[in-house]
């Protein structure tokens, strides 16, 4: 774990996160790259400001609003990491954050959740599923006013996709530098057969590919899969939870569902991590 890319918004309401994003850098010895997304509004005809001026204008303007937001609130005695900050224009939140991405190919992008407070709503409706659905890195959704204390369980849920395997490979990239513990969990429904076999086959398929030891197996039989996850969180005091995000009817879209959003907002209240997929 090289290089974090945390995209914000620069606003009050996202000063945890930003603490947050970096804390964790300092524990995974990792660069951190700060990236906001900004749009120019729409040019009045009665200027006569030639386009060009205004953007590079309104650039170097959103350069030193980060900058001034990033020293403001980190102190500078406190950063142990290299810091590099990054802005571009797009009218598009989403489509800002994936360009960037490919620029600079970071190992983990991390953004805030939803919050009613934040002007540009970081992660929510089309800027969740267009980051879920096209991230090539892992993605790591940090709730608002959250705090960073060590990581140390970590509860990947697990629907024994083969995939599974190169998403737990990327995952130990966390673990391992915080001396984590990840508890691999399965939440098993009532009419749902062959579980513990299915888990057996994931167990013999790690040991082969995966060199980490701090690693657990749990199954877990609850009526729905949301119900089972949640309690399993809370009731192991987890730290992350980490899901593969699959092509098609993915765990987190159904989360982000709009339907749902406001219910796992307001019960899982620890970080997410996504593993894509199209992209492991």
């Amino acid at each position: 774990m090289k290089t974090i890319l945390y995209a914000t918004d620069c606003s009050k309401h996202d000063i945890d996160i930003l603490q947050y994003a970096h804390e964790l850098c300092n524990k995974l010895k990792a660069s951190l790259i700060l990236l906001h997304v900004y749009s120019i509004p729409p040019i009045q005809f009665s200027t006569i400001r030639p386009r060009k001026y205004l953007s590079t204008h309104a650039h170097d303007e959103q350069l030193n609003i980060l900058k001034e937001y990033t020293t403001k609130h980190i102190k500078q005695n406190a950063i142990k990491t290299q810091i590099r900050f990054e802005v571009t224009e797009n009218i598009s939140v989403s489509d800002g954050i994936l360009s960037s991405i490919k620029e600079v190919s970071p190992d983990l992008l991390l953004v805030g959740m939803k919050d009613d407070h934040t002007a540009r709503e970081m992660f929510s409706g089309s800027i969740a599923k267009a980051l879920l659905e096209k991230v090539n890195c892992p993605l790591l959704i940090v709730p608002n006013m959250q705090n960073f204390k060590s990581i140390k369980k970590i509860v990947y849920a697990t629907d024994f996709e083969e995939d599974d395997i190169l998403a737990i490979q990327r995952l130990v990239e966390i673990a391992q530098p915080l001396n984590a513990e990840i508890n691999i969990v399965h939440i098993a429904t009532k009419d749902e057969y062959a579980g513990k076999d299915r888990m057996e086959w994931l167990k013999e398929m790690l040991q082969e590919k995966v060199v980490y030891q701090n690693i657990t197996f749990q199954m877990v039989y609850q009526d729905t899969v949301y119900d089972g996850l949640r309690s399993y969180i809370n009731s192991n005091n987890a730290d992350v939870v980490a899901l593969l995000e699959r092509e098609e009817n993915g765990f987190f879209k159904r989360l982000f569902h709009k339907d749902l959003t406001k219910k796992i907002e307001s019960n899982i209240t620890i970080p997410m991590l996504s593993f894509n997929q199209a992209h492991l």
